[in-house]
């Protein structure tokens, strides 16, 4: 339910007030993800604004994933730290024609400082779980299979971390990853097998790091597999 009290409005749009205040509300989990809005009419009674309004202002909240209307059932809160990342992110990357490897060298920083929380953070059930994605590699994989694989290994250790905000921005990234990598694969077939197919022992060595919890070992392991991972882009894949 919305807050309670008079809605006092300003000289601003009709529809940017109503997103602001009910952006507000989201934010700050006063409605929380899950919660139905009032209806159309009832929204346009409380902000004493017309349905036209309203419409417009629930268009500009789920354009930012902040609520998803669902034909016939009503406009649910939908927000999503990742989601909310993603979108403001994916602008910059098309904007600024950001490269594969640009996006390698930047996840780099936070592996490092997932691998750093993990050693402690990390439960022995989710290495685990991450051992067996890194083990996922020894077998034969055919090239959307290679995509999958990697994107369920990176986004295990990430989440390892256990932090929110790195989690957040770490999926964009091994996204943004997948996708350029991708877009690289249909030029060449063969640029799977030979970017993430030859990092077998590479994740292997940083899972036995973190298994023994050693923060140091564990970094080098990042390290080693980042830049390795890097010269392999740098053979096989375009990175425009």
């Amino acid at each position: 339910m919305l807050s309670d009290g008079p809605y006092r409005r300003d000289r601003t749009s009709a529809a940017d007030q109503v997103v602001k205040d009910i952006r507000a509300q989201i934010l700050s989990r006063h409605l929380k993800r899950g919660t139905r809005l009032p209806s159309e009419k009832e929204l346009a009674t409380h902000y004493d604004v017309s349905p036209p309004t309203i419409r417009e202002a629930i268009r500009a909240l789920s354009a930012t994933n902040l609520v998803e209307a669902r034909h016939g059932s009503g406009t649910y809160v939908t927000a999503d730290g990742s989601a909310l990342v993603s979108s403001a992110l994916a602008a910059v990357v098309e904007l600024e024609d950001v490269d594969l490897l640009s996006i390698l060298d930047l996840s780099e920083v936070f592996y490092l400082k997932a691998a750093a929380l993990a050693v402690t953070e990390a439960s022995d059930a989710e290495l685990a779980e991450l051992r067996v994605a890194a083990e996922h590699f020894r077998e034969p994989l055919s090239q959307a299979e290679y995509g999958a694989a990697l994107a369920d290994f990176l986004d295990r250790l990430v989440e390892l971390s256990h932090n929110k905000l790195l989690i957040a921005i770490a999926t964009f990234l091994i996204e943004s990853q997948i996708t350029l990598a991708q877009s690289a694969a249909q030029r060449s077939p063969s640029v799977w097998e030979d970017v993430a197919g030859h990092l077998v022992d590479e994740r292997i060595a940083l899972v036995e790091a973190l298994e023994a919890r050693d923060a140091t070992a564990a970094q080098s392991a990042v390290l080693r597999y980042t830049t390795r991972g890097n010269e392999l882009v740098r053979q096989h894949a375009t990175t425009k």
